[in-house]
């Protein structure tokens, strides 16, 4: 039990992370959109889009160096992280190294002959480009060190540097009024300042809190000296290999897309998507955290041989996940217009409303997949399981160029898109059944029929309140206190399992233990 207080805890710090980061970003997006104008501000998702192509890569390389992290130092201890770490900051380097070749090739040319944007505005994306591409290398190197920290469940860390990471970018924001020089230039190198200053909390942190990793710095007086375990190398390399393909099929996936939508239709379409997912990455931000907090239990339960509890953990952040999501999108979705005027102010982008509502529908589907992936990650058998996924998310860019080809307007790609993931989850539940053992059956009674049932359920009294009320802010407000007490109480006492329930009160009873005046 004390193993899952320490996940109802970290999960704490990120929520109180999260939602101060939810309210700083939401701000700072509709400061950034009404100091660089739609055109501008279209410009810069564009092109930051284009470099966050490959800045995926860092979820994928910090999942799968979290992955052996918690595998071998729960089989070995520091020596075993030790072991990981002397591995991955060579790995990082070299694909840094490659990473920058293609971008200031194929990037710069692609900037050059095929990006659409506006008069005048093409050396500065280029200065853009470039302070992307330096800010890509830093996210990258920083890996070895983050996924430490999380794999040492240093949550709180975690939390107070994304918070202060935020006040700064917050400065950056407030700054732009005043600033006289081109904006959107200025902003792009702001940015990366505030990107270097994390990588050096997040190496400072870490080489501080572990003695082992000083001492591995003490040893080696270059990165590329010392013995290297040669199993544990091709391990890393052959998961990382294959996790590449699955997010190199993401990348054209996610921003792929954005670049198809300005190809069809400029940067003002460009800008109406950069604020959906502005709120996605608000949103989504919410179940990211039930993630960390639920992953490197999940893998070291795995490599400790109980497959039992990774499996109870793995149905637990599931539901958890999917109705965090829903308690939080139900609102939004049903208040969308007025959600965006009030963020933004006459500023929204045309489309922006519909595009946000398909990408948090799209949102929804996708978090039942993290777990899966979780699980196949802990096993390490997932070549099978990128082969399949990636095959099916491989045809979505061609899809949905050719019906904007045929002429459709820009919301087809979203609904393709929703389209290509459930049949990507049902795909991934069989690639799932090929590595850990369970029962389809079991996963339809015990996750997706509670979630549907949950989608069905949910909405029901914040849409009555919606159809009985005009719009106002006490209107919103109303809406939101419906979701979230119609999702706590259906997933507390119908759709939870009675260990699930127990989970909860046991970490009830240690908070009352620990502040029994409260």
């Amino acid at each position: 039990m004390p193993n899952n207080n320490r996940i109802f805890r970290n999960t704490l710090f990120l929520y109180i992370r999260m939602f101060f980061v939810l309210l700083v970003s939401l701000y700072t997006s509709r400061v950034v959109l009404n100091v660089l104008g739609v055109s501008d501000y279209g410009v810069f998702n564009v092109v930051a889009g284009f470099v966050s192509l490959f800045s995926f890569l860092n979820a994928t390389l910090t999942s799968s160096t979290q992955r052996f992290y918690n595998y071998e130092g729960g089989r070995d201890g520091d020596e075993g992280f030790v072991r990981v770490f002397s591995i991955g900051i060579r790995v990082h380097l070299i694909l840094v190294g490659l990473i920058f070749l293609i971008l200031e090739t194929f990037g710069i040319w692609y900037i050059n002959h095929v990006m659409v944007l506006p008069e005048g505005r093409l050396e500065v994306a280029h200065y853009l480009f470039q302070f992307s591409v330096a800010s890509m290398a830093l996210v990258i190197l920083k890996i070895p060190f983050s996924a430490m920290i999380i794999a040492k469940e240093r949550m709180g860390f975690y939390a107070v540097v994304n918070i202060l990471e935020v006040v700064l970018r917050l400065a950056v924001v407030l700054m732009l009024p005043f600033i006289s020089f081109d904006k959107l230039l200025v902003y792009g190198a702001l940015l990366f300042a505030v990107t270097l200053i994390d990588f050096l909390l997040h190496v400072g942190y870490a080489r501080r809190q572990f003695s082992f990793l000083r001492q591995f710095f003490t040893l080696h007086s270059s990165l590329f000296t010392g013995k290297t375990d040669r199993r544990l190398f091709r391990e890393l390399l052959n998961f990382s290999g294959w996790n590449l393909l699955g997010t190199v099929i993401f990348m054209l996936k996610d921003q792929g897309l954005n670049l198809l939508l300005n190809i069809f239709f400029g940067t003002i379409v460009n800008a109406a998507r950069g604020v959906a997912f502005q709120v996605y990455a608000a949103i989504t931000g919410f179940s990211s955290n039930v993630v960390k907090a639920f992953n490197p239990q999940m893998v070291s339960s795995y490599a400790m041989g109980n497959s039992q509890r990774a499996y109870s953990l793995f149905k637990a952040q599931s539901k958890i996940c999917y109705c965090l999501l829903l308690m939080i999108i139900t609102p939004v979705v049903l208040e969308i217009d007025l959600v965006l005027h009030l963020w933004l102010g006459k500023a929204v982008p045309e489309n922006s409303n519909v595009f946000t509502a398909l990408v948090l529908i799209d949102a929804m589907i996708c978090t039942l997949n993290t777990p899966v992936t979780q699980i196949v990650f802990a096993t390490g058998r997932i070549r099978g399981y990128q082969i399949l996924t990636s095959t099916i998310n491989i045809f979505l860019l061609p899809a949905c160029w050719l019906f904007l080809k045929m002429g459709y307007p820009a919301w087809i790609v979203f609904l393709i898109t929703i389209i290509f993931s459930v049949v990507n989850q049902a795909v991934a539940l069989v690639a799932m059944h090929r590595v850990f053992e369970y029962r389809y059956k079991d996963y339809a009674r015990q996750i997706l029929f509670p979630c549907l049932s949950m989608t069905l359920l949910v909405p029901v009294v914040p849409y009555l309140i919606t159809q009985v009320m005009d719009d106002s802010l006490l209107r919103i407000v109303l809406v939101s206190m419906a979701s979230v007490a119609a999702t706590a109480i259906l997933l507390y006492f119908a759709f939870m399992t009675s260990a699930e329930r127990n989970m909860v009160k046991q970490y009830a009873r240690t908070l009352r233990v620990k502040h029994p005046n409260h």
